[in-house]
């Protein structure tokens, strides 16, 4: 079990942080964008009634209970003014509770208000909502985004800071053989997963029925005998609970289940989630943990 676990956070783990030069790049290109769009070079109501080159010192603070998540990404937008964290990634916080301190000119703190409010109350609004569903599973089972993001990895870096797995982060990170390319291969599912040799270490295929996924893990476990180095996933995708289960069992029985991880997906939701995490899946993907993401309340006020 501990082995299977392991291999689950190989699979759908994926370490993000400003460190990451992938993910640092990400988040400034982001930024970038988003400060554009907000102010197209100027604050109109900023530079015509106040002095830009003021110092002021504003505090930002929460206005409900949740997991917060944001201070890295805060930290890229806010390089040249200074900030003052009184809490971290990760902690839970209370209504009325300061989170940070951000002093410098006033143009550009009043500038960026909406841009740091939006990036810290969308990430911890994510990080929150996936908490709560971690608490709700009681560690049964691990949960994981999605593609299904409006900011891309700094969405899933909140699911990350809120306990769950990122899942692939981009296109190029792993292999996911889906309806749409078995449908062009007339559903030739062995030679979908021997054209995946050697280009990925990590390769899941979608399957839709029982069939299907005796079939897959047929093939997997083939290309798992000759050494194979993969590591292999199957996705259960708008099964339901009971079917999968029935999968699953069939899968053990007949040998294949070893090697193999599960994982659960489509229409999956706060309301039904302990069904699935009841059904022997190793993962559940959910849409709804980024999209639509609630925000969590906050606000800046100037001191």
């Amino acid at each position: 079990m501990l082995e299977r676990q392991k291999r689950v956070l190989e699979f759908w783990d994926r370490k993000l942080n400003t460190r990451n030069k992938d993910y640092s790049s990400f988040v400034k290109n982001l930024i970038n964008i988003l400060s554009r769009n907000d102010s197209n070079n100027a604050d109109l109501t900023t530079n015509s009634i106040i002095n830009a080159k003021k110092n002021i010192t504003v505090q930002i603070a929460s206005k409900e209970e949740g997991i917060l998540a944001g201070l890295e990404e805060l930290s890229l937008l806010n390089n040249d003014l200074k900030l003052k964290f009184l809490k971290k990634d990760g902690d839970k916080i209370k209504n009325n509770e300061v989170i940070a301190e951000i002093a410098g000119e006033a143009g550009k703190i009043l500038s960026r208000e909406r841009i740091n409010l939006n990036l810290l109350q969308r990430m911890s609004g994510i990080a929150t909502f996936t908490d709560s569903l971690n608490k709700k599973l009681k560690n049964k089972v691990k949960v994981a985004a999605t593609r299904k993001t409006l900011f891309g990895m700094l969405d899933k870096k909140a699911v990350s800071i809120g306990g769950g797995l990122t899942h692939r982060l981009n296109l190029n990170d792993g292999i996911l053989i889906k309806d749409n390319h078995l449908k062009i291969l007339d559903y030739d599912i062995e030679k979908a997963l021997n054209l995946t040799k050697n280009r990925s270490k990590h390769v899941e295929i979608e399957v839709e029925d029982k069939k299907h996924a005796l079939k897959a893990a047929n093939s997997m476990k083939k290309i798992i005998k000759k050494n194979n180095k993969n590591l292999f996933a199957m996705m259960l995708d708008k099964i339901p609970p009971k079917e999968i289960r029935l999968i699953i069992q069939e899968l053990i029985k007949s040998g294949l289940y070893e090697g193999i991880l599960i994982e659960a997906s489509g229409n999956i939701n706060e309301s039904n989630i302990n069904q699935y995490a009841d059904c022997g899946a190793d993962i559940i993907s959910m849409g709804c943990l980024t999209n639509p993401g609630k925000s969590l309340n906050m606000s800046l006020e100037v001191l």
